[in-house]
């Protein structure tokens, strides 16, 4: 009877770990994508000037300034102010990388002013940390360019997408620069080329806003 109960104890720890042991960080990161739409609101796109090309420029900036430093490497991304939760590496989140008429943002969904959250999200509260990578986090701004920005529609589209391997509390985004919610949200580090409707730093250094 001892023995019996020895090995059953050891098969509910061994189902518990099983359970409880996080994705593999080096599988298919389209498990750690949850909802996208793209956005046509006033607040997102104020005018039919954002460029693809421009898009393309903020995405690459994006790959140079945080994927080969970190790549598909599992990381904690924090909203600010928040305490981390894991024992990952910590990323301070809003984070904007831009190109003239276009930034790709990485921000917690909680950061978003309530009035200015993707139209048609569902509504709900959101955590202040969440785990992705990098790698990640590109392919979907990347897909959101394609999706929305490269979109050959009447209106002017941008996106989001949302991510996270814990509650999907990590948003990729893709808006106009200079748009209300671009305006809005501060970034912790604000990475830009010089051109057109560039209000900061040069490319590569942090912004001040912080």
């Amino acid at each position: 009877m001892q023995i019996q109960q020895i090995i059953t104890v050891l098969a509910v720890l061994f189902i518990r770990t099983i359970a409880a042991a996080p994705a593999d960080p080096a599988g298919p990161e389209s498990r750690l994508m949850g909802q996208q739409a793209c956005v046509a609101s006033p607040d997102w796109v104020v005018s039919s000037h954002i460029q693809p090309a421009d898009c393309a420029e903020a995405l690459d900036i994006f790959r140079r300034a945080e994927f080969q430093k970190e790549g598909s490497q599992p990381l904690e991304f924090l909203a600010r102010g928040a305490h981390p939760a894991t024992h990952l590496t910590t990323i301070t989140t809003p984070r904007k990388y831009r190109s003239r008429t276009c930034t790709v943002a990485v921000a917690m969904f909680a950061s978003i002013p309530p009035w200015l959250m993707p139209p048609t999200m569902e509504r709900r509260r959101f955590a202040l940390n969440d785990v992705a990578s990098f790698d990640g986090l590109r392919q979907a701004a990347k897909q959101i360019i394609t999706d929305c920005v490269q979109f050959r529609g009447r209106r002017p589209l941008v996106g989001w997408q949302e991510m996270g391997r814990l509650s999907k509390a990590i948003g990729v985004f893709v808006w106009e620069t200079g748009s209300p919610v671009d305006r809005a949200l501060r970034p912790w580090n604000d990475l830009l080329v010089p051109g057109a409707n560039n209000e900061s730093a040069p490319i590569g250094e942090p912004s001040h806003e912080a």
